[in-house]
């Protein structure tokens, strides 16, 4: 754990601390962050019990064998908020769904049951399936929201049902069908995700034809949705029919979940950028920027690594293969979904993530102040931009300056970036081509707004330049 449990409490004023944005529904307390570190206030009516799953070990089991974030008591005393237990979690980066791959997607959703299946054991669920509660540890999904954990409420088979389908089963779906730029974004809506009128538009009629529940379903919904009274009267037959469920109905449920879930799969198809490294001229000379690279790294010992436009991402985990804490960034979902498995298969700490590096997410939720936007959360100590840069200024139509920008913006400390002459083989194939001229001493100075120092080195074929960037 980053927090290490003293012997004597910290007395700490409300006023210090800063409460998490995203953290305003539960009823039991809030996250907040405190001294770089983030910390949970559960009040004192739901103290007890969490007291209990500390002492009986539950959360620590949880923990090693479900992929619970790991948690522990923490030596802090806030006055003003009278009796309750403050907990410490470990801090993890903050990425969302909207930016997950579709394997990404579906193993969190997984990790998501697997837990509420344990939890069912003692008695225990899960009241939300909200995939904002799931961070990535490198390639690891873990579920962060403890106090989600309350007990099983007898009459109904599990509450959380419809924002599991929302967030994660319909969403997998039509993931699997090659339409996540769409999934992505009908999940910025953070209250509804992806609606089931909407899923019956989006999936094919195969999908239709072969679910003819999903028909029946829709229709009920449509018929409560115009019908205030046969909202009651269904409300009030259902709980005639579940006046108590038990244990080995809800396993069953939540099992039927889990298999449905992970039978989805996803195309293998690559896409053209897969094959790109694959594809380049073999007399360009691939190990020599590779080898520049791996120097650069072991050189600069960077804590946190992001990979702008990673591709398959060899150098996102070359970085990550140093102990460096990687996010890696790319458009092509097949890109990304292909590295997070290759991440997952080493156990590396590297997160692909799909996105655009001149779109990026922006921040939304409440007042779109919820949830932060994409380099907020990314920004790390070194910065690579490699066989970008011609993308930006061709087809992104971005202006030298604003490229200079983003890397800054990026960068705390450092950055290897690429340069892409106009003369580059590349350029013919970019779409959006145009008259463009510039020169490496012209990329040079608008990095040298925001870097001090640039050290120019060979890339792998004479109209690219590897510019090592400090601070």
């Amino acid at each position: 754990m980053p927090f290490e449990p003293q012997a004597l409490r910290t007395k700490v004023a409300l006023s210090e601390v800063v409460r998490d944005p995203s953290s305003y529904v539960d009823p039991h307390g809030f996250v907040f962050h405190w001294q770089d570190q983030i910390f949970r206030y559960v009040s004192g009516q739901a103290a007890p019990r969490f007291q209990s799953h500390l002492d009986g070990g539950l959360l620590q089991r949880l923990r090693d064998e479900f992929h619970l974030v790991e948690t522990e008591l923490a030596p802090l005393e806030i006055p003003e908020l009278g009796e309750g237990l403050v907990l410490v979690h470990r801090k993890l980066p903050l990425t969302y769904c909207t930016e997950w791959s579709p394997a990404m997607l579906r193993d969190a959703g997984l990790v998501t049951l697997d837990l509420a299946l344990a939890l069912l054991e003692e008695d225990l669920c899960l009241q939300d399936a909200y995939p904002w509660n799931v961070l990535f540890d490198g390639a690891q999904p873990v579920f962060v929201d403890v106090t989600s954990i309350v007990e099983v409420d007898t009459a109904a088979i599990w509450p959380a049902h419809e924002q599991f389908d929302a967030y994660f089963l319909r969403p997998s779906v039509l993931s699997a069908e090659g339409k996540g730029r769409a999934v992505r974004a009908l999940m910025l809506d953070n209250i509804a995700g992806v609606r089931l009128a909407e899923f019956h538009n989006l999936v094919s009629t195969r999908y239709r034809m072969t679910h003819p529940q999903l028909w029946m379903t829709l229709a009920l919904d449509r018929y409560l949705q115009r019908s205030v009274g046969a909202k009651d009267r269904v409300r009030r037959l259902s709980e005639r029919a579940m006046a108590t469920v038990d244990r080995a109905t809800r396993r069953r449920f939540l099992q039927r979940l889990r298999r449905r879930l992970g039978a989805v799969r996803f195309s293998t198809q690559p896409d053209p950028w897969t094959r790109y490294y694959g594809e380049i001229d073999p007399e360009f000379d691939r190990q020599l920027k590779l080898e520049t690279v791996r120097r650069l790294l072991r050189e600069d010992r960077p804590k946190s690594v992001l990979d702008l436009g990673c591709n398959t991402g060899v150098f996102a985990l070359e970085a990550a293969r140093t102990g460096a804490r990687t996010i890696a960034v790319d458009s092509s979902e097949a890109c990304v979904d292909g590295l997070y498995l290759a991440a997952r298969a080493e156990n590396l700490p590297l997160t692909p993530l799909v996105a655009d590096v001149l779109c990026p997410t922006p921040a939304y939720g409440f007042l779109s102040r919820q949830y932060p936007d994409l380099y907020s959360r990314v920004r790390s100590d070194l910065v690579l931009c490699l066989g970008l840069m011609h993308h930006l200024v061709v087809a992104g139509r971005q202006s030298l300056e604003r490229i200079a920008e983003i890397i800054a913006m990026a960068s705390r400390d450092k950055a290897i970036f690429e340069y892409v002459g106009p003369d580059d083989a590349n350029m013919p194939h970019l779409s959006g081509r145009r008259d463009i001229s510039y020169s490496a001493e012209d990329v040079i100075k608008a990095l040298a707004k925001h870097f001090t120092r640039i050290e120019r080195m060979p890339s792998d074929r004479p109209t690219r330049e590897l510019l090592h960037c400090q601070r």
